[in-house]
């Protein structure tokens, strides 16, 4: 089972974005967290190069990299991208029961 999932909308924002702001071959989408308590947190998603911290995985064909100690903030959930009226961008939401 993998730790997140991905709507077809953000694997698309993803492989554009990737060629669009000709991210470096050596740098991953990153998954992780800006923010570490109960009430907000607040994850984050951008591409970035890996550390030796770092754990690696592929998911629906996209390179992820994330802290193994954040992973519990955002393991399940699924990302989308919204493109509204007024704004467009990322968002993490519950992952839908099968």
């Amino acid at each position: 089972m993998d730790i997140i999932t991905f709507t077809p909308a953000a694997i698309a924002a993803i492989l554009k974005y990737k060629q669009t702001l000709q991210i470096p071959a050596d740098h991953y989408l990153r998954v992780g967290i800006r923010q570490k308590n109960e009430t907000n947190k607040r994850l984050l998603i951008g591409f970035d190069a890996s550390n030796f911290k770092d754990k690696k995985a592929t998911i629906q064909g996209i390179e992820v990299i994330y802290s193994p100690g954040e992973v519990f903030f955002f393991s399940g959930m699924q990302i989308d991208y919204v493109e509204e009226e007024n704004r467009k961008g990322f968002t993490f939401v519950e992952k839908p029961k099968p």
